[in-house]
């Protein structure tokens, strides 16, 4: 019976080590996990502020037509897009309105100078073609870089129960100071080399003045100057008059009543209150508009106008 004593007595004193051992393990493990998430979580924050750059710059104004399109150069060349982001996440959360702190503490990881910087990329273009290139211009893309550091606080236990040489932890848990940390890639030469490209600028029609009407034909006292130089640009590269159209008509109809090599432009849009929509506009389909409609300021068009049918292309008229 004594020995038997002795021996559950051993057991209980052989489980108790190794709780022991396996709650040493089990902390270790505790406290690298809580660090290494938050390194992966504030990893994540430097890349979200390097692309909330490139998406926030695009709703930035970026040219005026025809070819005008400094707004685009300088916005890129000085860096606004990557200053502003990195105001917004200076405390690593762009939700915020205000800026918060530029250093954030976690259980066991700090993060501070997070930075981000765009310049413009080269690599990434869209050439014009050829009968474009007087009203568009290739200012290429823009890429954005990000970076910051990442430390263990000081609460981090670096060394566990270590008692020296001979200790029961004579090599320590955790040696690395500090973590530089890009949004893309890692760093090279001190600096991120890997950063996110976009294409900006779609070559749209983009200001409240680029969206007004020009109701007239030959440009004069046209509210949409830009839309109206833009397409003659392209009209007048395009353009080869012969001679030959001009012959055709007056073969078949007796007369040409518009030069083909002039050019003439009439835009309206959905805002307009012209008497042709009141009466169906191209909701009709007896109604097709191909030209500025009766009362025009051009009698060429005037006259085409009165001559005009109420049947579509191709279709007999009835």
């Amino acid at each position: 019976m004594v020995r038997l004593r002795g021996t559950r007595a051993s057991q209980r004193g052989q489980g108790t080590t190794e709780l022991a051992l396996g709650l040493l393990l089990f902390v270790t493990v505790l406290i690298f996990g809580i660090h290494f998430a938050e390194v992966g979580y504030l990893s994540l924050k430097v890349q979200e502020a390097a692309t909330s750059a490139l998406w926030d710059t695009t709703s930035a104004k970026t040219h005026e037509l025809p070819r005008d399109f400094s707004d685009l150069t300088e916005l890129i060349s000085s860096n606004k897009p990557g200053k502003l982001a990195t105001e917004r996440y200076a405390d690593f959360d762009g939700r915020a309105s205000k800026r918060g702190r530029s250093r954030v503490v976690q259980v066991f990881t700090s993060a501070e100078g997070l930075e981000v910087t765009c310049r413009e990329a080269g690599e990434i273009s869209f050439p014009t073609s050829s009968s474009t290139g007087n009203v568009y211009q290739d200012v290429g893309g823009m890429s954005c870089t990000s970076r910051a550091v990442l430390s263990p606080v000081a609460k981090f236990t670096r060394r566990f129960l270590d008692r020296g040489r001979g200790g029961f932890f004579d090599v320590p848990h955790y040696t690395v100071g500090s973590i530089p940390v890009c949004g893309l890639g890692r760093v090279k030469g001190g600096t991120c080399a890997g950063g996110f490209g976009i294409l900006l600028d779609d070559w749209g029609l983009s200001s409240r003045a680029e969206a007004r009407e020009c109701r007239v034909l030959n440009g004069s006292n046209c509210a949409n100057e830009a839309y109206f130089e833009s397409a003659r640009r392209v009209y007048s590269a395009h353009n080869a008059v012969n001679g030959a159209s001009e012959k055709l008509a007056n073969n078949i109809v007796g007369e040409a009543p518009i030069s083909p090599g002039t050019f003439w432009m009439s835009f309206r849009g959905m805002d307009s209150n012209f008497q042709e929509r009141e009466n169906g506009g191209d909701s009709d389909p007896n109604d097709w508009k191909t030209t500025p409609g009766a009362g025009s300021r051009s009698p060429e068009y005037n006259t085409s106008y009165s001559r005009r049918q109420n049947c579509f292309l191709g279709k007999p008229c009835p």
